[in-house]
């Protein structure tokens, strides 16, 4: 197949894409998204503490722009099959990371459910190892992120070591879907919701000091009734989501461990102070319906990036999962999305 072949059948399949309120998306899911997906390749490196880090890219046929995706805590780079479609469409190569302990990505306990990590700059260091792994295919094309909570998390703190020999590049714009910033924490206010973690988790320490254990009331992969899920109002994708973890069950990952909200604790307290590293233009889309992380913690990172052209804006209608969401929401972020590169000089788009 030649390029120009490549780009009809990625359109075809784009066309044919039914509403996501139309009981025949799953069809094409199933179908169509599924064709365009066995195109992509699914790999390997070693990340810190030589952990097996996952991670897939769907290349072009000849050199092109890339776009770079980091996904959310639980989530598995398999979840972003559409938003990498979409991307192929107009030409992009895509490479999309499982961070570690989630995913097809080595298990951190001996538990493969627990969300855990030992440290938060492991992941940092985890994608920067990961950049460092395609930068020869990248082949020196302009290159972007998009990350989504936790994942924007990790890359704000990559984009905060630019000027460090060990970090590979820079990208050309980020685009941050409702970045992890700060937890919500509700019932509890931000600053008691904090203590009582902290404290926890330092008794846990002097109790069972070499063992990870699940926050208080936290659990297996148990994935809630639509009725009742607060990431998107799209039936159809989140029906999609949930049979990908039936159908992988590898994949499948429970709540935080004591440990993951304490490094994760941490690490949201230096992100708006790491965001003065920033240089790198950002657009971050934040949901107005957004329940679990929170858009005050956005807001002062995006007050403290060191750039003009970063801008921030809010997807009226939108959960937490805004790529996920219904054609309705969807379309109004990716028309930002557009408009945020368009608005770019052209020499910094093109550099």
């Amino acid at each position: 197949m030649d390029k120009a072949a490549l780009q009809q059948q990625l359109n075809a399949w784009l066309e044919a894409r039914p509403a996501d309120t139309d009981s025949a998306w799953l069809d094409w899911a199933k179908t169509d998204l599924a064709a365009f997906w066995q195109r992509t390749e699914h790999l390997e490196f070693n990340g810190k503490h030589d952990k097996r880090i996952a991670y897939g890219v769907w290349p072009q046929l000849e050199p092109s722009p890339w776009v770079v995706i980091s996904p959310g805590r639980i989530e598995s780079y398999i979840k972003y099959q559409e938003v990498a479609l979409e991307w192929a469409a107009t030409g992009y190569s895509v490479a999309l990371i499982d961070h570690r302990g989630q995913g097809f990505s080595e298990r951190l306990t001996d538990h493969h459910e627990h969300g855990h990590v030992d440290h938060f700059i492991d992941y940092v260091d985890d994608f920067t190892t990961w950049m460092s792994e395609l930068e020869p295919r990248i082949q020196g094309q302009p290159c972007y992120l998009v990350a989504h909570s936790m994942g924007g998390a990790i890359a704000s703190l990559y984009m905060a070591q630019y000027g460090r020999a060990k970090v590979p590049f820079q990208f050309k714009a980020a685009i941050l879907s409702a970045p992890m910033m700060g937890i919500n924490t509700k019932p509890w206010p931000e600053s008691l919701g904090k203590a009582i973690v902290r404290f926890g988790a330092k008794v846990k320490r002097s109790v069972a000091p070499n063992s990870a254990h699940y926050f208080i009331g936290m659990k297996d992969y148990d994935p809630l009734p639509f009725a009742k899920n607060d990431l998107t109002h799209s039936a159809n994708r989140y029906s999609w989501l949930t049979g990908m973890y039936k159908e992988h069950p590898r994949i499948r990952l429970g709540g935080p461990t004591w440990q993951w909200l304490t490094e994760s604790l941490n690490a949201m307290d230096i992100l708006p102070r790491m965001a003065r590293k920033i240089s790198t233009p950002i657009l971050l889309m934040q949901g107005s319906d957004d329940v679990v992380v929170m858009p005050e913690a956005q807001d002062r990172f995006i007050a403290n990036c060191d750039n003009e052209h970063t801008r921030l804006v809010k997807i009226d209608g939108a959960r937490h999962e805004i790529l996920m969401e219904t054609d309705d929401v969807r379309n109004r972020a990716m028309s930002e999305v557009t408009a945020f590169l368009e608005s770019l000089p052209t020499a910094l788009a093109e550099e």
